[in-house]
Parts: C-alpha cells; structure tokens; sequence
C-alpha cells in the first residue's frame, strides 16, 4: 500500500517535470547549464516513460532510472551553484526514490550473507 502512495507522489512530480520540460519552460536552465534543447526534451520525454514504468512489472528499473535522472539534476544544480532552496526538491525526491526501492528490495526478502 505504502509503495502506491510513494508512486503516485513521485508520478505527480515528474508529471510536473515533463509538462515544464515539454512547455519549454525549463530551457533556460538547460541553455545555462551547456545543455541543447534536445536533451531537455529527451530528459522530458525518459522521465514521462519511467513514470509510467512506476506502475508495471519493471517498477523497479524505473526506480532505479528516476535515481539517475534525479542525480543528473541534482548534479546540475551543483554546476550551476544554484541557491541551496533550489535542491530542496531534487533531494526529497532522490530520499522518496530510494524508499521506494528500499520497499521494493524488501519484497525479495532478506539478503544471503
């Protein structure tokens, strides 16, 4: 049940996160950053695909792709040196993605060693 509610927080942030990539909202950001139009959309468009694998049998790829995603933000974040209020919401997310992993691991059981 827990996991459902993670899930459905994390597909209401990354939903955000691909209407202002697909709006050109965040081009700005990226052009500062040294990054093309292109890979924002494409960021856009890996983060709608892994939101929506949230809810089916790769689940966890997905978790483990969003941590990536969200790495590479947070790394942009630190290039930028941007105002530490700016990493607020990268790293909530980065702690609400790996307590959904930590859940999805745990459903494998306890490993050996």
């Amino acid at each position: 049940m827990e996991t459902i509610i993670i899930k459905a927080i994390l597909a209401v942030i990354f939903g955000l996160a691909v209407f202002v990539k697909m709006t050109g909202k965040t081009k700005p950001v990226f052009e500062q950053a040294g990054y093309t139009t292109g890979v924002m959309y494409a960021t856009g468009f890996a983060e709608l695909i892994l939101a929506v694998a949230l809810f089916t049998k790769y689940d966890m790829l997905a978790t483990i792709g969003l941590v990536v995603v969200m790495g590479g933000a947070l790394f942009t974040l630190i290039k930028l040196k941007e105002k530490p209020s700016h990493y607020i919401l990268p790293i909530v997310t980065i702690i609400l993605l790996l307590v959904l992993l930590g859940l999805q691991l745990s459903k494998f059981g306890t490993l050996p060693g």
